[in-house]
């Protein structure tokens, strides 16, 4: 007991060192520090605050995605942190002021924490005291969650997977009732920070309790196992989904998250140090290095060394006919570690990039988790575990072993300093803006100026709208950072979206306000009221055509060094989609009359031939199925001149279901046997306008000739039985 006294207090002393040493500029003022001036990061912070100060229940969000809002849980707003701040406020205690500063420091103090739990995980496997602090903490400072600090606030506590693998130690030596209690208060509280944890918590569930019931550490037969099981992982599951379902109407989120296969981890990237000042060898020979930020998790020299000698010693066993897969003395560790392997390879995106995509269909919540390279994270603690358990051993031996064990121990060091040393400079941000409680600096002039009163919501433009999981619409210049900035001084809530599986249909009714209207803005009868919207306009000046339109139409009511503010009423809205649809409906009835001027428009094709009951004009439509190339259009074009500046346009139908958005176009352009133009890009890039279930894609170019070749193909592989019908393809000299 004495022992374990002085290793927790070494291991607090050692890893509070750390954070004075490296985040001392930080803890110097955490309530006016920002981790993130922009980005994830500072719309954490901006959704929490706004939380606390500006939403009326505990569950909804409605900083973003104005009229709508959406779920605390979807809009990153931290809500295990800032709910209970909220609770606490409404029951008299308020601490509202300081949940910057009490993020910030959940988030810090997390590296503690988890130094805490590795140095018991080493207790429990018979390592001196000692060491397992020193250990403890090298590992914690090596953490790839470390990186995550910059702006993944929610997947930056360190704590969660070196909590539950001691408590699950715990357990398997005691099967009580009150550890099962603790273990379902983490995996709640871990899930209710990320469903990430709770993937990760699968690994390691599914692991010891096959690992209980086949060494009959429980007896299948003893159904008090399921009980057990049940309040560990099955109630905090149903509990967090209530949380985040509570009060949510909304049934078309995607279930097809981009990134699958893009945001993976790589061999090279969890065993090998790149990037790193005694690597250099790789960058000489040429080894590829510029990897996804999020692949990284390199587990440390010194493991990757211990794990070399694993695969050595292992090779040794298989051929001795041994036990090649008994890792540790410990079984439950070694039924870990086989557990943090098996989610090592699903990082790497394995089985599916090897052919078994299709396993996706059958997987349902888990295609959710689209960033597969955070699954290597278990990998990280387990295989850290094991090599300084061996690392130990060695201490134990002769003086040259002894030499080897001290010299693992401060490279370990190292390397964790040299992850610290990357991310928290980046870490020390201030945000004037909000610093200026007395809006006294030029930004913050609109304070005096906006009354808050006289609008409804900030629609910022250039418009910004990511998270459908459809439609990327990323934030241009600086107008996320603005409006979050806006909408916190002035209580407003703002139109753009930087979210997590927003609804597909809301998607499309916000981004209407920023296409060319040929039918009646669908958002209008959504608005809780008639006031006028405050349009925040960047100064950048990168507004579509759309956009601008919206600004002309608009009174301008105050103008700083960043942005400009406008007054557009409501009514100015119905006058400008009623006047975009008259000139829409004019321009297709003389091309329907066979009246269209032909040294403007060089084609048109409505299909008629083909006839379905579908078609968006006339008799006819193209149609297909949607899973297969579809050649579209196959062209030679007259009447042009080289370098007149054309477009190609054409209505799709059924844009509202998930995944459409993202189905790929072939454009190909050539002058006589020579390809002069080439797109293969998805739909969501390309959408100009929207009415009733069509959307209408634009693909502008340049004639090359005065007798271009011009081909559109389509295809969307992953939505295989859904129709692809198409009509009004028209090509013409582009309008201004």
């Amino acid at each position: 007991m004495e022992d374990l006294r002085r290793g927790v207090l070494l291991t607090l002393v050692l890893s509070f060192a750390v954070l004075f040493l490296f985040f001392m500029p930080l803890l110097k003022d955490l309530n006016h520090v920002y981790f993130a001036p922009s980005g994830d990061g500072l719309k954490s912070y901006a959704s929490s605050v706004y939380h606390l100060y500006n939403d009326n229940t505990l569950f909804r969000s409605s900083i973003q995605n104005y009229p709508y809002g959406e779920m605390a849980f979807f809009a990153d707003c931290q809500p295990m942190i800032s709910i209970p701040v909220k609770m606490l406020s409404q029951a008299g205690i308020d601490v509202r002021p300081y949940l910057v500063g009490i993020i910030n420091l959940s988030m810090l103090l997390s590296i503690v924490l988890a130094a805490l739990f590795l140095f018991l995980i080493f207790t429990e496997l018979k390592v001196s005291w000692w060491f397992a602090s020193f250990a403890a903490v090298g590992i914690s400072m090596l953490s790839p969650q470390i990186g995550r600090l910059g702006g993944h606030f929610s997947l930056s506590h360190l704590m969660w997977l070196p909590m539950l693998i001691w408590l699950l130690m715990k357990f398997d030596q005691k099967k009580s009732l009150l550890l099962s209690v603790l273990i379902g208060l983490t995996t709640f509280l871990a899930a209710g920070m990320h469903m990430y944890f709770f993937a990760l918590f699968g690994f390691l569930f599914l692991a010891f309790w096959l690992y209980s019931l086949l060494s009959n550490s429980f007896n299948v037969k003893d159904y008090r196992w399921v009980l057990h099981l049940f309040i560990q992982l099955i109630l905090p599951l149903i509990l967090v989904q209530i949380l985040t379902g509570f009060n949510d109407t909304v049934i078309d989120r995607t279930t097809h998250p981009w990134g699958l296969f893009t945001y993976k981890a790589n061999p090279a990237t969890i065993f090998l140090p790149l990037h790193k000042p005694y690597a250099v060898f790789f960058k000489l020979i040429g080894l590829k290095e510029n990897y996804e930020w999020e692949a990284f998790a390199f587990i440390g020299l010194v493991s990757f060394i211990g794990f070399m000698a694993g695969i050595v010693q292992m090779i040794k066993r298989i051929k001795q006919k041994q036990s090649w897969w008994k890792i540790s003395d410990n079984r439950l560790i070694t039924v870990f570690f086989w557990a943090s392997v098996a989610s090592l390879l699903l990082s790497f995106s394995i089985p599916f990039n090897l052919g078994l995509a299709f396993l996706l269909e059958y997987l349902g919540p888990i295609q959710q988790l689209r960033a597969l390279a955070r699954f290597s994270w278990l990998f990280f603690y387990l295989i850290n575990i094991l090599v300084f358990i061996g690392v130990f051993r060695l201490f134990q031996k002769g003086t040259m072993m002894k030499i080897i064990a001290v010299s693992a121990l401060v490279f370990l060091f190292y390397d964790g300093y040299l992850n610290v040393k990357e991310y928290a400079p980046r870490l020390n941000n201030r945000i004037a803006e909000l610093d200026d409680s007395s809006n006294s600096i030029p930004e913050n002039a609109w304070v005096s100026v906006i009354n808050p009163e006289n609008y409804q919501a900030v629609l910022p433009l250039p418009f910004f709208h990511v998270g459908s999981e459809n439609v990327w619409l990323e934030s241009k210049c600086d107008i996320m950072r603005q409006s979050l900035i806006v909408s916190l001084k002035s209580g407003l809530p703002s139109m753009g979206v930087a979210l997590s599986r927003t609804s597909i249909s809301q998607t499309y009714k916000s981004l209407e306000l920023t296409c060319v209207p040929v039918s009646p803005y669908r958002i209008i009868p959504d608005l809780p009221n008639q006031k006028p919207f405050l349009l925040m306009v960047d100064l950048c000046n990168d507004l579509n055509l759309a956009e601008k339109n919206l600004v002309s139409h608009s009174s301008m009511v105050w103008q700083g060094p960043k942005f400009t503010f406008y007054s557009l009423p409501v009514a100015v809205l119905d006058s400008i989609s009623n006047h975009g649809q008259q000139a829409f409906n004019n321009e297709m009835q003389s091309i329907y009359e066979g009246k269209m001027d032909t040294t403007q428009i060089f084609l048109f094709n409505g299909f008629d031939s083909n006839l379905t009951n579908d078609a968006f004009a006339g008799r006819g439509a193209f149609t297909g199925a949607l899973g297969n190339w579809n050649r579209l259009l196959e062209q030679k074009l007259e009447n042009g001149l080289p370098g007149d500046s054309c477009e190609l346009l054409v209505w799709v139908k059924g844009y509202e279901k998930d995944l459409f958005a993202r189905s790929i176009f072939e454009f190909v352009q050539k002058d006589g046997d020579a390809v002069v133009n080439y797109k293969y890009d998805q739909f969501q890039h390309f959408y100009c306008a929207f009415k009733e279930d069509w959307m209408r894609i634009r693909i502008p170019f340049v004639l090359k000739s005065a007798n271009d070749f011009v081909m559109l193909s389509v295809r969307n592989a992953d939505l295989k039985k859904f129709p692809l019908i198409v009509d009004d393809l028209i090509i013409r000299k582009q309008q201004p």
